[in-house]
């Protein structure tokens, strides 16, 4: 099994930094048929989102990726990655590994963390822009059960009672 892995942009915001790690696991023939556990280390003040392609993540917060097809034998995950509050600028390393029943890999990435006034110079990777765009515009399955639900706005009355005299008459307009 091989690993690939890949950002969105080459620079990241050190304050309200956003950027996107695709993860891509290039199995063999004999490795087809496992299941595969994916677990990301980040560094102190960035933070992820759950993965955007809807993989079950366990109580241990790793990502659990079935036995691909037999004719897709690579799978895809994408993470959103942002940070909080502001955090030291330099290069940051995220180590990624992967466990089958047969194997486990690491793959680290050193991701430069910058100022806003640096970002003008970051490059996009518009292979994995195009991945998170079709993840975000991708409809739902039909067959999840999804239904609408439809929520009445609550309807403010005026209504007349015994203090209404007294509000009118002691109401202070500025």
């Amino acid at each position: 099994m091989r690993l690939d892995l890949k950002t969105a942009k080459s620079r990241m915001e050190n304050e309200a930094g956003m950027n996107h790690l695709r993860i891509r696991l290039l199995r063999d023939e004999e490795e087809l048929a496992q299941q595969a556990e994916i677990q990301l280390l980040l560094p102190d003040g960035i933070y992820r989102s759950r993965n955007l392609n809807g993989y079950a993540e366990n109580e241990r917060q790793h990502i659990v990726v079935g036995a691909p097809d037999q004719e897709v034998p690579d799978q895809e995950v994408m993470v959103e990655l942002y940070t909080e509050n502001a955090i030291r600028c330099g290069e940051w390393t995220i180590a990624v590994n992967v466990w089958t029943a047969m194997s486990m890999i690491s793959r680290e990435l050193e991701m430069l963390v910058v100022g806003e006034e640096e970002m003008d110079a970051a490059e996009l990777d518009d292979e994995v822009v195009e991945c998170v765009k079709a993840l975000r515009n991708a409809a739902p399955p039909a067959d999840e059960g999804f239904r609408t639900v439809t929520i009445q706005p609550r309807r403010i009355e005026k209504r007349q009672h015994a203090f209404t005299d007294l509000e009118k008459k002691y109401r202070i307009d500025y």
